[in-house]
């Protein structure tokens, strides 16, 4: 998903270290260790298709017609991908308690 010549992009990636994110290059560092072999731009492009399928299942949720979006805009943004990100942490903490307490 390069960029057309020309284009600036002013959020920047969706990395925040002090939040314990990781950068494209540790994902892919870490896969590559656990046997899959990756590059970064690899692991930005999964991730990508991933956060694009959350837009789109959100999206439809809300009965959004998914058409009138620019949804490559949408999930490349760090703010949507911080969001995701976030409810992903509440729901996998949610599930430890609810394993916890069973």
């Amino acid at each position: 998903m390069a960029l057309k010549r020309g284009v600036k992009v002013d959020r920047g990636y969706a990395t925040i270290s002090e939040d314990d994110g990781v950068n494209y290059r540790n994902i892919s560092a870490t896969l590559t260790e656990m046997g899959y072999k990756m590059n970064h731009s690899s692991a930005r492009n999964y991730v990508l298709r991933s956060m694009k399928k959350f837009a789109e299942a959100y999206a439809r949720h809300l009965d959004i017609d998914t058409r009138k979006l620019d949804m490559d805009e949408i999930v490349r943004s760090p703010d949507f991908q911080g969001v995701v990100a976030d409810v992903l942490t509440c729901l996998e903490t949610e599930r430890r308690e609810i394993r916890r307490i069973t």
